[in-house]
């Protein structure tokens, strides 16, 4: 009997001393899970990933698309009638030209934004063009590329436009009104030259040349108003303006080269500006009517025969009567402080009597943040200054007109108070 309670306590602790191994051993079973789970969120990461991968490209290929759309607009559209121009073109000659065979079909050009040059030849001959539009940003216009556009009746040249070249609108026969920027710097010979109809010229103040023959038998034109910023007239260009009557020539303009008013025949009294230094041959042979040209002595002493017609008169320039002084003028700190004041020139000076022709101003010396325009005489105050009264030296002249010279240069100083 012992012996069996014996046997029995052994098996037992034999059975319970197996739970914990078996626990164990179940929990071993189990480990796999974890890797499993770690597995499937490392497989969904990269199904995630997976899935914004085609997102990406397709933002890229967005990009590219349009990059490549961007490429792909037509340099020129045609509709029939309506010719839009939307990159630069460069031509070697009028065969270059992709859209020569249609040119008789051609009523309306227009150039768009962005286009900076119009190239060589580019319109040349387009007899039934009537409408040219020429956005701002274009900086050239090639030679010949209006030439013997006989419909265009007005251009509006923008004021970005630098360069014209040779021939660019010669021979265009119903072209009336057109414009001289004051951005061109370069003109080429006979731009408009042949322009029978064209009757309004506007030279904007800052141009600085009139090319050779630019304006040559445009028989039309009557009054021509040239800007002190050109500082030559080219030869040949007005020659044959056989209605030219009125001719103001500003100070600043410096030389007429050679027939430059050739045979104006009814041309009267003009006035070469006592800044002119040199006027070249034949300039107003054939001007009958011109009785009277009014210029310096010294401009009259370099007259050589040959340049004016036997009949025309020098009369020296009078001398300019411009006195001015000094004024003082007031700014308010306040208003100063958050923007720049104006000041206008009758609050700084005083002009007694007040002379012929424009008025020019340059700062001799004063503080910086004073600065005055050379051709209004507005002063312009910068905001930030500090308070005080401030003493600013500057150069007047009166620029002459109606047959009188400019004055000398008259040093003065005014005073700005700013309170």
């Amino acid at each position: 009997m012992l012996k069996r309670l014996l046997a029995f306590s052994v098996s037992m602790a034999l059975i319970v001393g197996m739970v914990p191994a078996i626990v164990l051993a179940d929990e071993t079973v189990q480990q796999p899970e974890e890797p499993i789970a770690e597995a499937a969120e490392e497989k969904e990461q990269e199904e995630t990933s997976g899935e914004q991968l085609p997102e990406e490209s397709s933002k890229v290929s967005a990009k590219e698309k349009k990059a490549k759309k961007a490429k792909e607009v037509d340099p020129y559209i045609f509709n029939g009638s309506t010719l839009t121009i939307n990159k630069n073109f460069s031509f070697n000659s009028k065969k270059d030209v992709p859209w020569d065979g249609i040119k008789k079909q051609i009523t309306k050009v227009v150039v768009n934004k962005g286009v900076t040059s119009i190239g060589d030849f580019s319109f040349e001959d387009c007899e039934n063009l009537t409408s040219v539009t020429l956005h701002a940003g274009l900086k050239t216009i090639g030679k010949n590329a209006f030439y013997k556009c006989t419909g265009i009746k007005a251009v509006s040249i923008p004021s970005s436009v630098n360069k014209i070249g040779d021939d660019a609108f010669r021979f265009c026969s119903k072209l009336g009104k057109v414009n001289i920027p004051a951005s061109l710097t370069e003109m080429g010979n006979w731009v408009f030259a042949d322009c029978g109809e064209l009757s309004e010229l506007a030279i904007a103040d800052g141009a600085q040349v009139i090319g050779k023959g630019a304006f040559s038998s445009c028989t039309k034109l009557v009054i021509v108003s040239i800007p002190g910023s050109v500082k030559t007239i080219r030869e040949d260009a007005f020659k044959h303006c056989e209605n030219l009557f009125f001719l103001d020539i500003g100070y600043g303009v410096k030389t007429i080269e050679a027939r430059a008013f050739f045979n104006c025949e009814i041309l009267n009294d003009v006035t070469l500006p006592s800044s002119m230094t040199s006027v070249g041959d034949n300039a107003f042979e054939g001007c009958d009517k011109l009785l009277n040209i009014y210029m310096t002595s010294e401009l009259a002493a370099t007259i050589q025969k040959g340049v004016l017609p036997n009949k025309t008169k020098i009369v020296p320039l009078s001398k300019n009567p411009m006195t001015v002084k000094g004024k003082t003028a007031k700014v308010k700190y306040k208003k100063a402080k958050k923007k720049n004041q104006t000041v206008s020139a009758s609050k700084v000076f005083k002009f007694s009597p007040s002379g012929t022709g424009s008025n020019l101003y340059s700062k001799v010396k004063g503080n910086k943040k004073i600065t005055i325009n050379k051709k209004t005489g507005k002063v312009t105050v910068k905001k930030k200054i500090k308070r005080g009264t401030y003493k600013v030296t500057v150069k007047v002249m009166s620029t002459g007109s109606q047959r009188f010279k400019a004055s000398d240069w008259k040093k003065v100083t005014f005073k700005i108070k700013v309170r």
